[in-house]
């Protein structure tokens, strides 16, 4: 199985070149300044409330449009028929974020997942937000990774052949990407320089609020997700750092300061800077290679799988 995570749209250069001019600088600072407001962020989020029942695909409308059932929001034009492009059995396998549906058991495994995720202060506000801009999440029996996130779509996929603690674990990291895209989507103004750092920060972010996420879940009874990323080797130095800064502070700043200490560490290992530059790279050169003539950029990018 392949590794990876995609969000908007990810990937470098090579580490130690230049990222970008001026602006770089400007994004990442704000992109920082996102991150603190994110991770201060405890205000008490409430459940978004089922969107609709686990229904044969025939009826995928009204199983995934929470119009046809409540009146509250929709999917969008097109929006409904590019997820069940990408999933599907979405009608039986996708949930809006947050919310709780036991109808099928692909949505009852969901539910169960939110309901661990909500013993998180912080994951808490990140499904309400979710759920208000109405991200579902899909259990993806068909993707290689592990989770992703797709901007365009505002589409959460999680691989069901993980363990329980892993898919709390990369569902707390897609659900911290939501926020991001909403402001700092990836613009084509931008220099190629600056999409990377870009997407560096914005992934630093996302693991180390996932990081704090699965810390308040172990101090809440449910060690499962922390032992999972602590295990992990690819990002359990990222939680070694953060559990070092927060047995250090014993107190509610020390775990503002442990988030910033895993947001940190993440840029501390050359091969995973490289891996998401090259992501990033990578990513720039299909859509390059996709124009046909000279058009005007596009606003935002994001992956099309």
């Amino acid at each position: 199985m392949r590794r990876g995570r995609i969000n908007g749209f990810d990937r470098h250069l090579r580490p130690g070149e230049p990222a970008g001019p001026g602006s770089a600088a400007l994004v990442a600072g704000l992109l920082a300044l996102g991150l603190w407001l994110i991770v201060a962020s405890q205000g008490t989020a409430e459940a978004v409330g089922e969107i609709g029942p686990g229904l044969a695909p025939g009826d995928a409308r009204a199983a995934l449009d929470p119009l046809s059932l409540s009146g509250v929001g929709r999917l969008g034009p097109g929006r409904l028929e590019r997820i069940l492009h990408r999933v599907a059995n979405a009608p039986d396998a996708c949930l809006r974020a947050g919310s709780v549906d036991r109808r099928s058991a692909q949505k009852a495994e969901l539910s169960r997942l939110f309901e661990i995720l909500a013993k998180s202060e912080l994951a808490r506000t990140l499904m309400l937000r979710a759920g208000w801009t109405e991200v579902y999440v899909c259990a993806d029996p068909a993707t290689d990774l592990l989770g992703y996130y797709l901007a365009g779509l505002r589409l959460i996929g999680l691989n069901p052949r993980l363990s329980e603690g892993q898919k709390i674990v990369f569902l707390a990291h897609e659900l911290s990407h939501v926020p991001q895209h909403d402001t700092y989507s990836d613009n084509r103004y931008f220099p190629a320089g600056d999409l990377i750092l870009l997407r560096r920060v914005r992934e630093a972010a996302a693991e180390a609020l996932a990081t704090r996420i699965a810390w308040q879940l172990r101090a809440a009874g449910y060690p499962e997700a922390w032992n999972e990323k602590a295990a992990d080797r690819f990002y359990g130095d990222i939680a070694r750092a953060f559990a070092a800064a927060r047995l250090a502070i014993p107190t509610p700043l020390g775990e503002l300061i442990a988030t910033r200490a895993a947001f940190d560490r993440w840029f501390a290992v050359p091969s995973r800077l490289d891996l998401y530059d090259r992501m990033t790279v990578e990513h720039l050169r299909r859509i390059s290679g996709d124009q046909k003539g000279l058009v005007s950029p596009r606003k935002t990018l994001s992956h099309s799988g």
